[in-house]
């Protein structure tokens, strides 16, 4: 739990855009010092422009999250411009996949590499020194409620999510009595330029739905800011759609129990 994040640091992967950009605005308006990373180097840019109108204490550096030599680099330079890192988050993902059997196995090992060993190598470069600083401070992975909820066809980026709810839960109980609190992100649909995209595929239904749902980056990082106040380790999105499908979730489990072990 941080509850003052005044001058504190922050980094944040895959934030060139959507909810790690968001976030970043948050937390820069929050006074914290805050670092940005993304492999995309020209989103970068515009993504630090638009950060430095609210501080100038912002840092954006080109990071392969897959690559713990990037990593590790990035590491030494946050170190020597912001000193000890207290807020670590695990943004970056990538989507894709098919049904199980049309999924070939190098969007699998693709899509595992970003989604669940991407976030394993942050916290294996940042958590030791979490650690020893012995400040507060907190982690937090973005999953997705496809790691919740099996739906769609998505299933080699629905599975990846579904290990990294797991790998936050695990990484919860590891650290329970330490500094540093765990957080996973679990949003449904949020406003960003893939939602954009999607909408222009789609017809004006579906179109309305999507816009009724889609919930802005900036909401969603201050969701995030206040998990980590807060301690919150699930952090949702909308309290209407996400609700009706945990709820329906739920009651599924719950019948499977009640028929197997009727009371």
């Amino acid at each position: 739990m941080i509850e003052d994040l005044a001058g504190k640091a922050a980094l944040i992967t895959g934030a060139a855009g959507g909810i790690g950009l968001g976030t970043a605005k948050v937390l820069a308006r929050a006074g914290m010092k805050v670092v940005i990373t993304d492999i995309k180097e020209d989103q970068l840019r515009l993504a630090e422009a638009e950060l430095k109108v609210i501080t100038e204490n912002i840092l954006a550096l080109q990071v392969d999250s897959t690559d713990e030599a990037s990593l590790g680099k990035a590491a030494d330079v946050v170190e020597k411009h912001f000193g000890n890192l207290h807020v670590l988050f695990n943004n970056a993902g990538i989507g894709g996949g098919d049904k199980i059997l049309n999924t070939p196995d190098e969007k699998w090992r693709n899509v595992y590499e970003v989604n669940v060993y991407g976030p394993l190598n942050g916290i294996k470069q940042f958590l030791p020194g979490m650690l020893v600083h012995g400040e507060g401070a907190h982690i937090v992975n973005t999953a997705s409620f496809s790691g919740i909820e099996g739906h769609g066809h998505q299933s080699a980026y629905g599975t990846s999510k579904f290990a990294l709810v797991g790998m936050s839960e695990y990484l919860r109980n590891d650290l329970a009595d330490s500094n540093v609190g765990v957080s996973v992100l679990c949003p449904n649909v949020v406003d960003t330029p893939i939602i954009d995209a999607l909408k222009a595929r789609v017809n004006d239904d579906v179109k309305a739905i999507i816009s009724d749902m889609a919930v802005p980056a900036e909401t969603v990082g201050a969701q995030v800011m206040r998990a980590i106040q807060t301690d919150e380790f699930y952090i949702f999105c909308d309290g209407t759609h996400t609700r009706e499908m945990l709820k329906k979730r739920c009651e599924r489990l719950i019948a499977a129990m009640d028929r197997q072990f009727p009371k």
